[in-house]
């Protein structure tokens, strides 16, 4: 039987904002909690990238079996970037940005969400 994917897939795109310094500036603890937090959501990591930046800041990227999810910190305005592509269907991902989030406590997030349309309906 042939596997095939459905027509529309999850994009959540976000800015967390009025995250400790101390958080952003931990990359073992932010990899950590974003691993975890995939794991939590079942989704199927395969490979990962990240990069110290000096003086600061932090980017990881993961390769999903399902598609892909980035983080990139911004210290010095105390805001982190999240976004996560997810083909296994509409509001996919949500549970893994929920989880994250927690773990991150930011004051407010920019937030948003949205039905990327891979096949025909």
């Amino acid at each position: 039987m042939k596997y095939q994917s459905p027509t529309r897939g999850n994009e959540i795109s976000c800015v967390m904002h009025g995250i400790d310094e101390g958080i952003l500036n931990d990359h073992k603890k932010l990899e950590e909690a974003l691993l975890w937090a995939l794991n939590k959501d079942r989704f199927t990591i395969l490979e990962k990238a990240s990069h110290v930046f000096k003086p600061n800041g932090f980017t990881l990227m993961v390769l999903l079996a399902e598609s892909h999810v980035s983080i990139h910190t911004y210290p010095e305005h105390g805001s982190l970037y999240f976004g996560l592509y997810s083909c296994r269907g509409e509001d996919d991902g949500k549970q893994t940005y929920e989880i994250f989030k927690d773990a991150l406590k930011p004051v407010s997030v920019d937030f948003i969400q949205r039905p990327i349309f891979v096949g025909k309906e």
